[in-house]
């Protein structure tokens, strides 16, 4: 095979992703209040904010350690920064934990909620390798 026959994928921009995300979350709560519950369109909701608020803070995150990789922050500082993506990840796993045992979130609502960032990340990396090709 020669390198012109590999597929070549691109790497699709967070704020497309982003986009997608909230379009899939609202058109399946929109789903799941016709033809399942209330309950589980709310916890598809909740779900897919939490997902979408986790990509933009680990973007930003990331824009903050580039920019201070960039700028020649001391090694302590960038030491800092890296602890602060692992820290997000417990505070967003916490938070989620409150919310389950406090609001008796619907779970598997919650659950089709967070499958939706995959689902636009997957539609956005083959809308990106499309337009790559074109």
């Amino acid at each position: 095979m020669t390198p012109e026959t590999v597929s070549s994928w691109s790497v699709p921009a967070i704020s497309s992703i982003q986009r997608t995300n909230v379009v899939l979350v609202a058109i399946i709560a929109a789903i799941l209040a016709l033809f399942a519950s209330p309950a589980s369109a709310i916890g598809c909701l909740l779900g897919g904010a939490v997902v979408i608020a986790n990509l933009w803070i680990l973007a930003a995150l990331g824009r903050l350690l580039v920019g201070a990789a960039g700028a020649g922050i001391s090694k302590g500082a960038a030491r800092l920064g890296a602890l602060a993506i692992p820290m997000k990840l417990f505070i967003v796993v916490g938070l989620v934990y409150l919310v389950f045992s406090r609001a008796h979130v619907d779970g598997m609502g919650f659950g089709i909620g967070v499958l939706t960032q995959m689902a636009a990340i997957i539609i956005e990396t083959g809308r990106a390798s499309v337009r790559n090709s074109v």
